[in-house]
């Protein structure tokens, strides 16, 4: 990283220890004392600027995104001055693609895409004239992969730009990187292992790339929960909580920079295992303290419905009341639709039984799914719309078990009778039909099948979550 004395070398790994440890203010202390070293500098202003990215993501204040812009600002005049060399375009290229996160995030889309197209610019040049260069490789990985996942609306957006790239090329680069680099290895690894649980349900092995990086830093609380929060998407809730409660210690000591989104992942291992009561008092402190938005409109629904199963809806009744969409946010309407729902009514006794039916399959509980599913799907007196949920929440199950048979039947009552055409039941119910046909090993049926999900252009709930998951599907193919 062009730091080469062995002092200056020392204060690197020193502060590149203290960030893992998320002792950010240590880390921040250490990179300035390397900053004074003018060999260092470039290296010691990329740290810096990530730190700054850091505190922004996690906190989203105005004050900490102006001090990112400050941090990358001053490692883009030192690059000005920097000799030419493959580290020197990589530092360009991260510190890009750090300002396009930070645009993304702050919903500057334009800005987004404009710094994107130089990081990418950079990443490629490095790729290509040094292809043994694996530090930039993860990085052209994720411009490819986020490329590969632009919804249709933006599509036009890259092919102004010029752009190109696809989710599988992006993860078989990140893949590469985090086996052959060497300073980037384990954020390679991280970037690997959630992108392809993301949009590709862990079927590259994501999950063992990121059990090495945690195996190397057992007592990084950041790596606890990105492995938490993975296990969740696992569906090992159990196993979730366990590292998510070891992060959450981890945090609590002196100099250990806050981390919010735990409390949430901490709140959804614990909900899914039926543990209501503990579940609410984590997403209550997560609405109380997190100071931004990011998960807000499911935090204030899943506290809700955390205390309804408890006994207190009283008390649920203001979090339902709380929950507000973001624009371009799916996710956020959902929720929103989810809290009308409750707001007007509780839960009924089906409602309730095909919520514990999802907290089985989310816990990896297939067989109790089933049978907790079943009664809700053959009951004559269930609307339309319970019936398709418990046919499809029964499909997955059946699929997650090798019952290919009873998977494909459920999810072919969900896609013909989806009973709201808002909800998820069907559509997601036709995009499993072509995992099940990809598992079997029939690609014509399994194309077919994500192809169909793919036209569908109705605003139903989590679209634009399927339209990624189907393209990186076909893509796949």
């Amino acid at each position: 990283m062009l730091v080469r004395s062995p002092a200056s070398v020392a204060l690197l790994e020193e502060g590149r220890g203290q960030m893992v440890a998320f002792r950010l203010d240590a880390a921040e202390a250490t990179f300035e004392r390397l900053e004074a070293v003018e060999a260092a500098r470039p290296a010691a202003r990329l740290h810096l600027a990530k730190i700054a990215l850091w505190r922004a993501m996690i906190l989203e204040q105005g004050d900490l995104y102006d001090r990112f812009f400050e941090r990358s600002d001053a490692l883009l005049d030192v690059l000005k001055e920097t000799p030419d060399s493959p580290w020197r375009t990589h530092f360009r290229a991260e510190t890009e693609l750090h300002r396009a996160i930070i645009h993304a995030k702050k919903t500057q889309y334009t800005r987004a895409a404009l710094a994107l197209r130089q990081a990418y610019n950079h990443f490629e040049k490095n790729t290509e004239e040094h292809p043994t260069f694996y530090e930039s490789t993860w990085g052209m990985g994720l411009c490819h992969a986020t490329i590969g996942l632009v919804p249709k609306s933006f599509r036009w957006v890259v092919k102004l730009m010029g752009f190109r790239g696809t989710v599988q090329q992006g993860l078989d680069e990140m893949e590469i990187s985090a086996e052959r680099s060497l300073y980037y290895r384990d954020e390679a690894a991280a970037f690997f292992a959630l992108t392809d649980q993301i949009v590709n349900e862990s079927k590259r092995g994501g999950m063992a790339a990121l059990e090495a990086v945690e195996a190397r830093y057992p007592d990084s609380p950041v790596v606890n929960y990105i492995l938490g929060f993975s296990l969740i998407s696992q569906r090992r809730a159990a196993e979730a909580e366990q590292r998510l409660r070891r992060a959450d210690r981890l945090l609590q000591q002196p100099g250990v920079f806050p981390m919010p989104y735990v409390d949430y992942a901490l709140g959804q291992a614990l909900f899914r295992q039926d543990k209501f009561e503990s579940a609410a008092r984590y997403f209550q402190r997560y609405v109380r303290t997190f100071p931004g938005e990011a998960l807000m409109a499911q935090a204030n629904l899943q506290a809700g419905l955390a205390l309804e199963l408890s006994g207190r809806r009283s008390e649920a009744l203001p979090y339902y009341e709380r929950v507000r969409v973001r624009e371009d946010f799916d996710s956020d309407a959902a929720a929103r639709r989810e809290a009308d729902a409750r707001l007007e009514a509780p839960l009924s006794d089906r409602e309730r039984t095909l919520l514990l039916g999802s907290n089985a399959f989310d816990s990896g509980r297939y067989e109790e799914a089933v049978r907790t599913l079943q009664p809700v799907f053959g009951d004559a007196g269930a609307s339309e719309v319970e019936r398709a949920e418990a046919a499809y929440r029964s499909g997955r199950a059946y699929q997650l078990l090798g019952a290919w048979h009873e998977a494909l039947r459920h999810y072919g009552f969900a896609v013909t009778n989806p009973g709201d055409p808002l909800a998820k039941w069907g559509p997601w119910a036709q995009y499993y039909i072509g995992e099940v046909h990809e598992a079997q090993g029939d690609r014509v049926a399994a194309r077919a099948a994500y192809e169909q999900a793919l036209a569908n252009d109705e605003p139903f709930a989590y679209n634009k979550a399927l339209e990624q998951r189907a393209k990186a599907a076909l893509d796949r193919l």
